[in-house]
């Protein structure tokens, strides 16, 4: 009989033995202004483990995962996602700025064999953004169970043209997942109630366990997402320098060098690295290696690193019209923001379409990553001083806890609806599925 016992941190002194799976690209087919995707979710199998089959579930029939969506700016696009599951789900856009009606939240569920259509025009610069599963209380195991997939944004930036962007040659995806398995190698599905969330013990990369991916020396964008239930990571490399390039909601003003870069459940973080003669490791402090990317021989795609990269659009102080606060805390037996746990039925907050907003993010009790659908916001303060560099552009998501008391700026000035709200909660999933989340509406004025 198998028997998989708990996994280890992974020396750099071995090479690392498995290749890393590299979602396949989604073609869409250009029908006049529109570009339509089809996409279904669904269960199947995926080899964590060398001959053993572990149930999952995916989109497009991967086994793990699904397809990364490329869109570009200013065009439209439609995208069918049948149902193929024997149970209710949605899929959320995940940083995408689009009308509730297509957003993909707990209000818009998939029967089993139905097709939700979500149809949109894309205003948002380039960004990595993200897709998946966004049940009422079954977010966190839809995600776990391989529910999950990268959608690129791609624009005609002249600033930024010199990065690499030869998808699954010197850019790649990335997502960073921690997974617990039993003996027979089968993934052991929780959700804990404590303040960190549910930690695991094995590392997953792309579903991949010490994966090692081959590229052309010289440089290579990572575009890193932290997929997982609760764990936070904080990475670096060994062997070259970490340069950010962009959050997110796409590229800095200009690149940052870090030593090391923290990424909570829900962000997003595109880095590039170079790669020489030898082999380069990315590394987290738990998990010790991540990813070793190792030169196949072939030369650099003469790609560079601008000094600049985008021009961002600054909210100043003075345009702010509305304050709010949202207290992330413990409400119960589950979590809660201001003391109120999610309640379909329920709109927590109106917001006037037009107007900007200031919310002063604040923790009672454990750790939190707040995220707010349709819109990307600026970091005012962390802990009442300026955000450092890297964390100067646009966010979707950010780590909250009893030492980081964080204030946002965002504006509320693409969509309006009624009817549908948008969510607000905590992307660690544990506690959005134990309550922690709220809902609001962007409405026009005396609607």
């Amino acid at each position: 009989m198998l028997r998989v016992d708990p996994a280890k941190p992974v020396s750099t002194d071995d090479p690392a033995t498995a290749p890393l799976l590299v979602p396949p690209l989604l073609s869409g087919t250009d029908q006049g202004d529109t570009v339509s995707y089809e996409m279904s979710i669904g269960s199947g199998t995926h080899q964590f483990f060398d001959g053993v089959d572990t149930p999952t579930y995916s989109y497009n029939g991967l086994g793990l995962l699904g397809p990364t969506v490329e869109i570009r700016t200013d065009s439209t696009v439609s995208i069918d996602v049948t149902n193929e599951l024997d149970e209710i789900t949605t899929t959320h856009w995940h940083g995408a700025d689009l009308p509730a009606i297509a957003d993909g939240g707990p209000h818009t569920i998939i029967e089993p064999g139905a097709t939700w259509t979500a149809e949109f025009d894309v205003i948002q610069p380039a960004a990595t953004l993200w897709y998946h599963p966004h049940r009422k209380d079954l977010t966190a195991e839809h995600v776990y169970r391989g529910a999950a997939g990268f959608m690129i944004v791609r624009d005609d930036n002249p600033m930024a043209a010199d990065l690499p962007q030869t998808y699954g040659v010197d850019d790649f995806p990335i997502v960073l997942q921690d997974r617990q398995f039993d003996v027979d190698g089968q993934l052991n599905f929780a959700i804990s109630d404590i303040g960190r969330g549910r930690q695991m013990d094995t590392l997953t990369v792309n579903g991949t366990i010490d994966p090692y991916v081959e590229v052309p020396e010289g440089l290579v964008r990572l575009r890193l997402l932290n997929g997982s239930q609760a764990r936070i990571y904080e990475v670096s490399v060994e062997g070259s320098t970490l340069t950010k390039v962009a959050s997110d909601g796409g590229y800095l003003e200009t690149p940052v060098v870090l030593e090391r870069m923290t990424i909570a459940p829900g962000d997003r973080a595109e880095i590039v690295v170079e790669v020489g003669a030898d082999p380069i490791n990315l590394i987290d402090e738990n998990f010790d290696r991540v990813l070793e990317i190792r030169p196949n021989g072939q030369p650099s795609l003469d790609t560079a690193v601008p000094e600049r990269l985008a021009t961002i659009d600054r909210i100043a102080s003075a345009e702010v019209d509305v304050e709010r606060s949202f207290e992330f805390e413990e409400v119960g037996d589950g979590w809660g923001i201001n003391d109120r746990v999610m309640d379909m039925a329920r709109v927590d907050e109106v917001i006037k379409f037009g107007d900007t907003e200031r919310w002063t993010l604040t923790v009672d009790n454990g750790q939190h990553v707040f995220h707010v659908h349709q819109t990307q916001f600026l970091i005012e303060s962390i802990d009442g001083e300026p955000p450092p560099p890297e964390d100067t552009g646009w966010e979707d998501s950010v780590w909250i806890n009893g030492n980081r008391e964080v204030v946002v700026l965002a504006r509320f000035d693409t969509y309006t609806n009624p009817n549908i709200p948008y969510m607000f909660h905590c992307h660690i999933l544990d506690h959005e599925d134990l309550g922690m989340m709220g809902q609001f509406k962007v409405v026009d004025e005396g609607s």
